[in-house]
């Protein structure tokens, strides 16, 4: 059951980062563009700097969250855990995933209201284009809710192998003193 359920949080998160993923790319696309119209033809797009910041960068930053737990690519520090035995790495996951989930269910929770707020309100942007802000607002609550999803399964795949005394779920990787994890 856990398992399934790490797949489908997985297919999940993995299609959170491909859009990302896009996100980052138009951003390129655009800042690479608008030099070009304000250097070449002394032209530039007026949107770019307001999509950018309040759209695609909240995009790809809160879109990426929860992948890059399950990747265990977030900053870590594990200078302790190779001298901790497999209990003692599982109950650290264990007080990490809970320390996690308070923190950004309450994200999610502030988040959320002001969304809500910012789209009862109809608060836009003042600029050239009248953005509206709750779609920025929406990205905290949906990315963190995806890593409180992700928090959740860890504690529960954790707690049940600590209790069961079997790895129902994978420990993360610790890494040697001066070696660096790389991207895989």
């Amino acid at each position: 059951m856990i398992e399934r359920a790490g797949q489908v949080l997985g297919v999940l998160e993995r299609a959170l980062t491909v859009i990302a993923v896009v996100f980052l790319f138009v951003i390129m696309v655009l800042v690479v563009t608008d030099v070009f119209m304000r250097y070449a033809l002394n032209s530039p797009f007026s949107f770019t700097y307001d999509l950018i910041g309040l759209y695609l960068l909240a995009g790809v930053f809160f879109f990426t969250l929860s992948d890059a737990l399950r990747e265990h690519a977030h900053v870590g520090v594990d200078i302790l855990l190779s001298r901790f035995s497999p209990a003692g790495r599982r109950l650290s996951e264990i007080v990490t995933a809970l320390a996690g989930l308070f923190v950004f269910a309450l994200i999610c929770k502030v988040g959320f209201a002001r969304a809500l707020e910012n789209y009862e309100q109809h608060d836009v942007l003042s600029g050239a284009i009248p953005w509206p802000t709750w779609i920025s607002a929406a990205l905290v609550p949906f990315g963190c809710g995806v890593l409180v999803l992700r928090l959740v399964l860890q504690l529960i795949g954790n707690v049940m192998s600590l209790v069961s005394g079997r790895d129902l779920y994978p420990l993360p990787p610790v890494t040697g003193i001066g070696e660096a994890r790389g991207f895989e």
